[in-house]
């Protein structure tokens, strides 16, 4: 077993697809699982998944795309079905990798959906200049500068929400928003480029905005992306009716 993956760590089990029948469109269900051993060939023992209260027995040579969360962050391969136990009470899968372990790097294209309040401003040429040549620039805003929003999704890369405003393809932005991770509360302030507003399909009196995070602080992009993944897996394993 890889020394990066430990006892105890989560994983993410999606079945791989090799009938050239299969339906193209079939939502493949991503099992959730834990691991609890390793066997003396190697091969990652781990819990068999549950979904609704149920066991799900997988079986003995399907392949699964897999990913540990593991302290070294997302790792990702394929994997082998090896073999079904029982230890106890537990029912356990052996797993053999089929490929090694890669280090998830897109992470910011994971899309957690969501209905949070945001705020964002047009930034006008002049502020945008100062900022595009990475000038300080010395602003007071007033507060009815701030158009509301409600976000529908959030990535490490950024947003898609709705406004009443119908705003140009191509501004900058200002967007700040707030969220929790473990225990702790954020205040985000980022520049965006407005990738895209349009008419919401639902509501005439919407509109739907795509931006992308400009210059974003690492630091706070990659704690968004773990709360992304915290919220993402606790939905998992809530589902699964896994603890």
């Amino acid at each position: 077993m890889d020394k990066r993956i430990t006892i105890g760590d989560k994983l993410d089990l999606k079945k791989i697809e090799k009938r050239l029948s299969a339906d193209p469109d079939r939502i493949v269900p991503t099992y959730v699982s834990q691991v609890l051993d390793e066997a003396e060939s190697g091969d990652v023992l781990v819990a068999m998944p549950v979904s609704e209260g149920r066991v799900i027995p997988l079986n003995v040579g399907d392949e699964y795309d897999t990913t540990f969360y593991t302290k070294s962050g997302l790792l990702n391969c394929h994997t082998v079905v090896t073999g079904r136990y029982k230890k106890g009470c537990l029912y356990l899968l052996g797993l053999s990798m089929l490929n090694d372990l890669k280090k998830i790097q897109r992470r910011e294209y994971f899309r957690l959906n969501c209905r949070n309040p945001l705020k964002y401003r047009v930034i006008d040429e002049e502020e945008r200049s100062q900022i595009e040549q990475g000038k300080p620039y010395d602003i007071q805003l007033d507060e009815d500068v701030w158009k509301n929003g409600i976000m529908l999704d959030l990535s490490g890369g950024g947003i898609r929400f709705v406004s009443a405003f119908d705003d140009n393809k191509d501004s900058m932005l200002q967007v700040t928003f707030e969220f929790t991770y473990e225990g702790n509360p954020f205040i985000v302030y980022s520049y965006a480029q407005l990738l895209r507003c349009e008419p919401n399909e639902n509501k005439a009196a919407l509109y739907d905005h795509r931006i992308k995070f400009y210059r974003m602080d690492r630091n706070m992009r990659e704690t968004i992306i773990k709360y992304i993944f915290d919220i993402q897996r606790q939905m998992r394993v809530k589902e699964s009716g896994m603890k």
